[in-house]
C-alpha cells in the first residue's frame, strides 16, 4: 500500500515545487516594474513642484528695463563726473555748473562740429543731401566705431550723416572731411577756425572724429556753446540724433545714448569715450515748453554717465520750473 502511494506523493510534491517557483519568479519580475513606476511617479512629482519656479524666473526675465534712477547726491553736492554744465535753452539760463572750464579730451563729441560743418555746407549749397560721397582707403583705416564703409564705394551724404550721428562712425567723418576739403589736415584747420569763431576759446581739435590725439582738448562750457548754436541753426538734426539704430552694408549699429527711449523728453545729442577723458555726453531733453541742454564729461563708466546725467536733468527741470518768471539762480557745485 505504501509502495503504491509513493509515486503519487512524489508527483504531488514536484508539482507544488514547480508552482511555488513560478509564483516567486512572477513576483520577482513584477517588483522592478513597480519600482520603475514608483520612481517615475516621484520624478513627475518633483518636476511639477519645480514648474512654478521656472515660470516665475521666465516672468521675471520679461520685466522691462527700469529707467535710470538718480543716486543720492554726495554731501558736497557734486556729480560723480569730472565736469558738467546745464542750461535752460528756453531762457538761456545756466542752471548748474561743475568745473565747466576744465580741459578734457572731447572724444566723439568732436563729431558735433563735424556735423555742424556738413549741415553748414548743405545750407550754403556746397553739398546736397543726395550727393554721393566717394569712400577712399583712408576712411576704413580710421579705426574705432564705424559704419562698415568699404574703400571704393559711394555713399549718399544723408547716410553718412546718420552714420556719424547714430553710429558715431569715425570712417564717415573721414569721408565727409575729404569731400569738404582737399585733405584731413585742411578740414581740421577749418574745424579750429570755426571753433574759434563760435567762441570756443579753450578747445583744440586734431582730427574730425575725436580719436585719441595729444593736445585735443575741450571744456564743458565750449561744448555747450557749440551744441547750443548747432541746435539753433539746425534743429532738424534732432530727427537723426534721436534715432536708436542705423544699418549700412548689412551691419547694424546702436546709438550709444542709452537715455533715448528711456528718459522722458531726451531726443539727442551725442556720446563719446576715450581713455583720456572717460565717458562723455551732450544731451538735450524737452518737456512742455522747456528744453534743457547738458554736458557731462569724464564719467567712469557708461552706467555712471547715464545715472548722473539723468540726475542732472531731473534737477534741471525742477529748477527751471521754479525759476521761470523769476531772476536766474545758478547752482554751482562746491569746489574740491
Amino acid at each position: 500500500m505504501i509502495k503504491t502511494r509513493r509515486p503519487a506523493l512524489v508527483a504531488l510534491l514536484t508539482a507544488f515545487c514547480l508552482f511555488f517557483t513560478a509564483a516567486m519568479t512572477a513576483v520577482a519580475a513584477e517588483r522592478p516594474e513597480k519600482d520603475r513606476q514608483a520612481k517615475a511617479a516621484r520624478q513627475a512629482k518633483a518636476k511639477t513642484a519645480k514648474a512654478p519656479v521656472k515660470a516665475e524666473k521666465k516672468s521675471a526675465a520679461r520685466k522691462p528695463k527700469a529707467a535710470p534712477v538718480a543716486e543720492a547726491p554726495p554731501e558736497d553736492g557734486r556729480l560723480d563726473v569730472k565736469s558738467a554744465l546745464l542750461m535752460d535753452l528756453s531762457t538761456g539760463e545756466i542752471l548748474y555748473e561743475q568745473d565747466a572750464d576744465r580741459q578734457i579730451a572731447p572724444a566723439s563729441l568732436t563729431k558735433i562740429l563735424t556735423l555742424y560743418l556738413v549741415f553748414e555746407a548743405i545750407q550754403r549749397g556746397d553739398l546736397r543731401p543726395w550727393d554721393m560721397i566717394p569712400v577712399t582707403e583712408h576712411a576704413p583705416a580710421a579705426g574705432g566705431s564705424n559704419m562698415a564703409l568699404h574703400p571704393g564705394e559711394e555713399v549718399k551724404l544723408t547716410e553718412l550723416i546718420k552714420g556719424i550721428a547714430i553710429a558715431s562712425a569715425n570712417d564717415a567723418c573721414v569721408a565727409v572731411a575729404e569731400r569738404l576739403e582737399p585733405s584731413i589736415h585742411d578740414f581740421v584747420s577749418r574745424m579750429n577756425q570755426t571753433a574759434a569763431s563760435l567762441g570756443m576759446s579753450s578747445t583744440v581739435f586734431k582730427n574730425p572724429n575725436g580719436m585719441p590725439a595729444e593736445g585735443q582738448l575741450t571744456t564743458a562750457r565750449d561744448m555747450l556753446r557749440l551744441s547750443r548754436i548747432y541746435l539753433e541753426r539746425f534743429p532738424g538734426a534732432l530727427t537723426i540724433h534721436s534715432m536708436k539704430y542705423f544699418s549700412h552694408n548689412e551691419v547694424m549699429r546702436r546709438n550709444a545714448n542709452t537715455l533715448l527711449g528711456k528718459y522722458d523728453g531726451v531726443d539727442g545729442l551725442k556720446t563719446g569715450f576715450v581713455n583720456a577723458s572717460g565717458f562723455n555726453i551732450v544731451v538735450t531733453a524737452k518737456r512742455g515748453d522747456t528744453r534743457l541742454l547738458a554736458v557731462v564729461l569724464g564719467a567712469r563708466s557708461p552706467k555712471v554717465r547715464e545715472i548722473q546725467t539723468a540726475r542732472l536733468i531731473d534737477e534741471g527741470f525742477k529748477l527751471a520750473e521754479k525759476q521761470h518768471g523769476q531772476p536766474a539762480k545758478v547752482v554751482a557745485a562746491a569746489a574740491r
